[in-house]
């Protein structure tokens, strides 16, 4: 596995290579959830409005590669934007980076399964 400090993100995506010391060196969706709480409104605000515009053209970009499979700089940039999933509710729905109401820190565990 590549280093994210010294990982490049593939050509194009240039402009989010900031974020890739961030939102690229999580794996997880409980990391992205728990990151997103310690950030500040002007973090993700900054993220987001580099990432979001450009969410169009990364899955175009990663269209072409099997989802097992990527290769580094791919699986960079698709780590990088999946931070995207926090972030959008902080910017969006929240207007914080906690859960309103909710004690911090705090997680969430989902599980998929059939409904009795």
């Amino acid at each position: 596995m590549t280093d994210v400090t010294t990982a490049v993100l593939p050509k194009g995506f240039e402009a989010l290579q900031p974020f890739t010391e961030t939102w690229g060196k999580l794996f997880t969706q409980d990391e992205r959830y728990l990151f997103r709480q310690q950030s500040s409104m002007e973090e993700l605000k900054a993220y987001y409005d580099i990432a979001a515009p450009r969410l169009d053209a990364v899955f175009d970009h990663l269209e072409k590669f099997p989802m097992g499979g990527l290769p580094e700089p791919e699986a960079l940039l698709y780590r990088t934007v999946l931070g995207l999933t926090e972030v959008a509710m902080a910017i969006e729905v929240f207007n914080q980076p906690r859960v309103p109401y909710a004690p911090f820190p705090h997680k969430i565990d989902i599980e998929w399964g059939e409904r009795k």
